[in-house]
């Protein structure tokens, strides 16, 4: 089955751009928001007027650090006519409901001044999304599937965004969000993967870290941003440009760690850098088991040659160890609200400035091609 999503294209300021989107997607980010308060009380045990509150907190060092995604924000709720601070609550939406739920080892305790965020608890670690990149037969192609919460499906769309400043980047996700995922003018696609480690604190909210780096004009670039910029938590960026280079990064709140993808590298939801490793938090049982498959079948398939496109579609239709595997399915059984479901799968060619996406679960979808 094909599912075309809604295109949206604006442009000019991050303001401008916010608004637009939001009189776009009115609509879109109505339901998005609805389905964030009904999800969010039996993921982390506490109502949506709550997260709002708990969101203050983090607005202080958006404005300091980042603040043109906040003006993009601002944009949106103009558009939409969604107060600016729900919206801004639904950036925190990772700090919420991807928290460690289990005690730190000996020796990796909590931060001090975790802050907010750090109080809540949730019922078990959903798994969260598989990335990977790699260049075949001297093509540069990368792989997602965005495991989140299932009400984002009914609320995707394309964004087709060109800045004042000349950046352009195609994203897919709610509206109702800020960009976490991206193909730019720039040759670049990123990627990005939740963590957990103990290391958290109020600062800069993941959310806006992945939105600013799209205007980032090289790998370099984005890595110094990242670096250098106060998070509230950890992640990981995976990052493929047009020439082949592939570069994945892990972050907690207070450190950061970088290596080189060779010619082909896949990451989950855990800490692989000898760095940090020490530093995971994760119970995820899938997480280790979805990079050693996407690891076995991208090697295999490479070797075999053939279209790169249709390996890496292959790869993140798999699934080897379900209902632990790369293409997530609702499990009917698990009484966990929490647990995630593949919302959308993107397959990108930062060379040719393509993005193929298929909606849901990509085994029951065919991919569906846009280009900047």
């Amino acid at each position: 089955m094909t599912g075309r999503l809604p295109y949206i294209q604006v442009s000019g300021t991050h303001h401008e751009a916010g608004r637009q989107l939001g009189e776009e997607a009115r609509g879109l980010i109505a339901r998005s928001l609805a389905c964030y308060e009904e999800m969010l009380p039996g993921c982390v045990g506490y109502g949506f007027a709550e997260s709002v509150e708990r969101a203050r907190a983090y607005l202080r060092p958006a404005q300091e650090h980042l603040p043109r995604c906040v003006e993009q924000i601002q944009g949106l709720s103009e558009g939409s006519g969604v107060p600016f601070e729900q919206l801004f609550a639904l950036s925190c939406s990772e700090q919420f409901t991807c928290l460690p739920d289990q005690p730190p080892a000996p020796g990796h305790e909590k931060s001090a001044g975790a802050g907010p965020a750090a109080a809540g608890s949730r019922i078990a670690a959903p798994e969260h999304c598989t990335s990977f990149a790699f260049v075949a037969g001297g093509r540069p192609v990368a792989g997602h599937n965005e495991d989140w919460y299932p009400g984002d499906i009914e609320c995707l769309v394309i964004r087709d965004v060109t800045l004042a400043e000349g950046t352009r980047y195609l994203a897919v996700g709610s509206p109702a969000y800020l960009p976490i995922t991206a193909l730019t003018s720039h040759g670049i696609c990123n990627s990005a993967d939740t963590l957990s480690s103990w290391d958290m604190r109020v600062g800069v909210l993941n959310n806006l870290v992945l939105t600013a780096i799209n205007e980032c004009r090289s790998i370099d670039e984005a890595r110094d941003l990242i670096e250098a910029l106060p998070r509230a938590r950890g992640s990981n960026h995976l990052f493929c440009d047009a020439d082949g280079r592939i570069c994945d990064i892990e972050t907690t709140a207070t450190r950061f760690a970088w290596l080189d993808g060779g010619t082909c590298f896949a990451h989950t939801n855990h800490y692989v850098t000898p760095e940090l490793a020490s530093q995971d938090a994760t119970t995820s049982e899938g997480t280790h088991k979805r990079r050693a498959r996407a690891e076995e079948l991208l090697a295999a398939g490479i070797d075999a040659g053939g279209d790169p496109v249709t390996l890496a579609q292959s790869v993140l239709r798999d699934h080897a160890d379900a209902p632990l595997s790369i293409c997530s399915h609702w499990d009917e059984d698990d009484p966990d609200p929490g647990q995630s479901v593949t919302t959308v799968s993107q397959v990108w060619e930062p060379a040719d400035g393509r993005l193929h996406v298929a909606v849901g679960p990509p085994c029951e979808h065919d991919y569906v091609t846009y280009s900047l």
